[in-house]
């Protein structure tokens, strides 16, 4: 069982100028346009976890991720939506600039206060606000423990008589990743597939990547899937999730047989943090929006992007999987002012 809250198929288009300038044959599916609040590739993965939530009757929806989570955004807007309380477990960090800060802090005994955020520049956390999501800021270690915070919490939550679904990071479970094989076959019916060189997406929690990898190979497809890791965890590990996943989706009816030497995951363009861009990358971002109309996110889609410039080869035929964010570059906004 699945949702339909996301606006399908999404668009292929071709990018004509930058594929003059780099000398390929550049193409993008425009997954930022998959719905307007809930934009980007996490409803494509909702539309089943969230399917799921109403079929064992929860009425509360945990998530997590980073403050300027696209995912948690997501969570938050369908939950709302489909009459679901939303509580979002968000991932907290030391900013730099004070100008527009607001103290928040969490709700439950033993969790430590949060540090100051910029609510007015952080698109995705304002809308969190806006939505009515109950919002839990935990540390970098918290987070590394979340697993024991979501306990506490589903326990006060079940005291009072209400039943909680639990996603994981971006939505990257086995479920989850049924969006992108559905996509795979999205993608199939647009184009012919087999003569581009490659795909590239984003790797941030592994479940887009592993699905479309999956979806390629289940409908018997071998167009090679490169992820750009826009985060510090190891691809090897990326891989070995990448792996299970796939794994397990044998419980959907996606029964297929993965080898490690199909898994290509590129570490190099991470830059200094997740989700703290380069100039490279805010220089890619001006080109892509200036030559093309296509705007691109500081978190996943500039590094992929430039990553997949710098990583394919003349002469190839691309596809790029624009997975949306555009709410996550307003917290960027001053840096624009500096390249």
């Amino acid at each position: 069982m699945k949702l339909s809250m996301a606006k399908l198929p999404t668009p292929i288009e071709y990018l004509p100028k930058l594929s003059r300038q780099y000398g390929r044959e550049i193409y993008v599916k425009r997954d930022d346009m998959t719905e307007l609040v809930s934009s980007g590739n996490k409803i494509r993965k909702l539309e089943f976890l969230l399917a799921d939530a109403l079929r064992k009757k929860c009425d509360v929806v945990f998530t997590c991720g980073g403050v300027q989570s696209n995912h948690a955004r997501a969570t938050a807007h369908l939950s709302v939506k489909l009459g679901l309380k939303p509580v979002l477990f968000l991932r907290q960090s030391q900013l730099t600039d004070k100008t527009t800060q607001i103290q928040l802090s969490s709700s439950l005994k033993g969790i430590e206060p949060g540090h100051a955020f910029e609510l007015g520049t952080n698109g995705n956390l304002l809308l969190d606000k806006l939505l009515g999501a109950q919002l839990v800021f935990v540390t970098t270690e918290q987070y590394e423990n979340i697993d024991e915070i979501y306990e506490q919490y589903k326990k006060e939550f079940e005291r009072t008589g209400l039943r909680v679904y639990t996603i994981p990071e971006g939505g990257s479970n086995a479920l989850g990743a049924m969006g992108y094989v559905y996509a795979a076959g999205e993608i199939v019916s647009q184009v012919k597939i087999d003569e581009f060189d490659a795909i590239y997406c984003a790797v941030g929690s592994g479940g887009t990547y592993a699905g479309l990898l999956a979806g390629l190979r289940f409908i018997g497809y071998k167009t090679q899937i490169v992820g750009i890791n826009v985060t510090k965890t190891p691809s090897d590990r990326f891989a070995e999730k990448v792996t299970q996943i796939i794994r397990e989706m044998k419980d959907f009816g996606v029964d297929v047989r993965v080898e490690k030497s199909e898994i290509r995951i590129i570490d190099d363009f991470s830059g200094p943090a997740y989700a703290v861009p380069t100039n490279s990358d805010l220089e890619c971002i001006k080109q892509v929006a200036s030559s093309e109309g296509i705007v691109l996110d500081p978190v996943y889609t500039a590094k992929t992007f430039r990553g997949m410039l710098e990583s394919s080869s003349k002469g190839q035929k691309i596809l790029f999987i624009h997975t949306g964010g555009l709410f996550g570059l307003f917290a960027q906004a001053h840096r624009f002012d500096q390249i």
